[in-house]
């Protein structure tokens, strides 16, 4: 079992501070997350269901039909009750301590809880129950030297001066999170677990790390993937090591997998579900990329910037021919400002840029798209369609989610879930 004081996570360099000493040394304010740790029991044991509570640290947003679900982050799942979109109201929390992602497969809700994954009966929202536990699906259990286990991270700002010649001062420089020991050793990001750092009812958006197909559960770890039999032991019954690094998106169309990481898309066949295997690969420049296939296409959105977590200058939107999925080509590049998640709602396809608004594409021809519209005044990261209307589209902000009445290209906001 491998044992662990803490970790220190250090993030890019908010500010740099010239330095001219003889030292060799560089003042660097950087925030700094220090472990948590606690009773793994304790946190397994917690009741599924919760009172109501503020919307502070939103994360992964699904849609059903009259019913969507909201992440907070690390904590479980805000269940809010959208039968009048024009007044939607939260009326359940499900804890799932140290949730990021989770997908949503018919009355089944599939989450990571820190080292595990967990399966939830959600067929009535404001009950829901724990139906089983794949336990240290991530990694082999981390804890300090008094036994209690790595549970999260404390974050605090902090400025000090850094060695020129440091393996700290060369990770910081690269633009990758850094991680070091309770020695301040440098260790690889690959230690610490990733759950830390459409279906046929429902949508859920572009960024996604957990999905279902042909009773099976797929996993994205940082350079894994683990599979899951969706049957009554709900165990891991394969992974599969170093199959990428930094992967980010997962998602299912016909028999195959596409998963996106930085530097590449990759399809996988998995009409063996249990033995995924890669058919194609598609490298690209390094950048923040979800990835959707629709109608024989798959739109990549291809996303960098100064000081961001995906440093660089490339933002576009790669359009790949997948008809021969044995062989997909390239169709287009189209440069964008900084694309996030997508959403085909008809036959328009949206495309989130965060700040920079939502653009609009002619999709008729999926192969050949044409900007339609750009709408400046919606801050737009990711987006989802509503799972039976084409005239309705749910966009998610840094200030909430907003749900828009479509009429043709004009938005009619219904509401906003603030947060």
């Amino acid at each position: 079992m491998k044992k662990i004081h803490f970790f220190v996570l250090l993030c890019l360099p908010i500010l740099f501070t010239a330095c001219t000493k003889d030292t060799g040394t560089l003042q660097v304010t950087y925030n700094k997350a220090t472990a948590i740790y606690g009773d793994l029991d304790d946190v397994r044991s917690q009741p599924v269901n919760s009172s109501v509570r503020a919307i502070d640290n939103p994360g992964k947003i699904y849609i059903a039909e009259d019913l969507i679900l909201l992440g907070e982050e690390e904590q479980g799942v805000h269940v809010i009750d959208n039968s009048d979109e024009a007044n939607p109201q939260t009326v359940n929390f499900i804890n799932i301590p140290g949730n990021r992602e989770y997908f949503v497969k018919g009355d089944f809700l599939y989450a990571e809880s820190y080292y595990d994954v967990v399966k939830l009966d959600i067929s009535d929202p404001m009950n829901a129950t724990l139906v089983n536990r794949a336990e240290f699906v991530f990694t082999e259990e981390m804890r300090n030297n008094e036994g209690e286990t790595l549970l999260g991270f404390s974050f605090e700002e902090i400025t000090e001066e850094v060695d020129q010649s440091s393996d700290l001062y060369n990770e910081i420089m690269s633009g990758n999170f850094v991680y070091v020991d309770f020695a301040q050793r440098v260790i690889p990001r690959s230690a610490v677990p990733a759950s830390f750092a459409g279906n046929s009812s429902a949508q859920s958006g572009t960024v996604n790390r957990v999905t279902h197909y042909n009773d099976h559960v797929y996993v994205l770890g940082r350079s894994d993937l683990n599979i899951i039999n969706d049957d009554a032991d709900f165990a891991v019954v394969a992974q599969q090591a170093n199959i990428g690094e930094e992967m980010e998106t997962i998602f299912p169309y016909q028999d195959k997998l596409f998963i996106g990481s930085r530097a590449s898309m990759e399809i996988y066949d998995i009409s063996n579900p249990e033995a995924p295997t890669l058919q194609y690969t598609f490298s690209h420049a390094t950048s923040c990329d979800p990835v959707l296939p629709a109608d024989g296409a798959a739109y990549v959105s291809l996303r960098t910037g100064d000081f961001s977590e995906c440093p660089g200058d490339v933002n576009s939107l790669i359009v790949l021919n997948i008809e021969n999925l044995r062989n997909p080509q390239q169709e287009a590049e189209i440069p964008m400002s900084s694309p996030y998640g997508m959403a085909k709602i008809g036959n328009y396809l949206f495309v989130g840029e965060g700040a920079n608004g939502l653009t609009i594409f002619d999709a008729t021809n999926p192969l050949d798209l044409q900007q339609v519209a750009h709408n400046g005044e919606i801050e737009a990261y990711d987006i989802l369609a509503h799972p039976s209307r084409t005239d309705f589209i749910l966009i998610a902000g840094t200030g909430g989610l907003e749900q828009y009445a479509l009429d043709g290209l004009d938005f009619d906001l219904a509401s906003k879930i603030n947060y």
